[in-house]
């Protein structure tokens, strides 16, 4: 892969990760530095659990793929962007520019979810 594709992809990875970041500030403000108490009101106390739980899947969500970009950004700088972690054959760069973090082909990660 030519190095001014893997220096897009790198920008990309950053781009990500820095919105996440963010998006994990705003969850843990959320889940963590609640002041006001709930609802007296059963229904809206449902509603602010719920809520709650919605914000903690994002949360969840969010480091998982934080985890992921750290870990296709360290590829890059090992030289080993674009491998399948898994056969060591080319991730196919549409598939990158889909997912750019990215860590194996189609078909290794169509085997893992079947």
């Amino acid at each position: 892969m030519k190095q001014e594709k893997i220096e897009q992809f790198s920008e990309q990875l950053l781009e990500q990760q820095q919105r996440l970041a963010d998006l994990l500030e705003r969850t843990k403000k959320h889940l963590y530095r609640r002041e006001e108490p709930y609802s007296a009101d059963f229904a809206e106390q449902a509603v602010e659990v719920e809520n709650n739980e919605v914000v903690e899947r994002l949360d969840e969500d969010a480091k998982i793929d934080l985890a992921n970009i750290s870990k296709a950004l360290e590829r890059i700088e090992q030289g080993s962007y674009g491998i399948c972690t898994q056969c060591n054959d080319s991730i196919r760069e549409e598939r990158l520019e889909a997912i750019p973090q990215a860590n194996l082909c189609i078909d290794c990660a169509d085997a893992a979810t079947n």
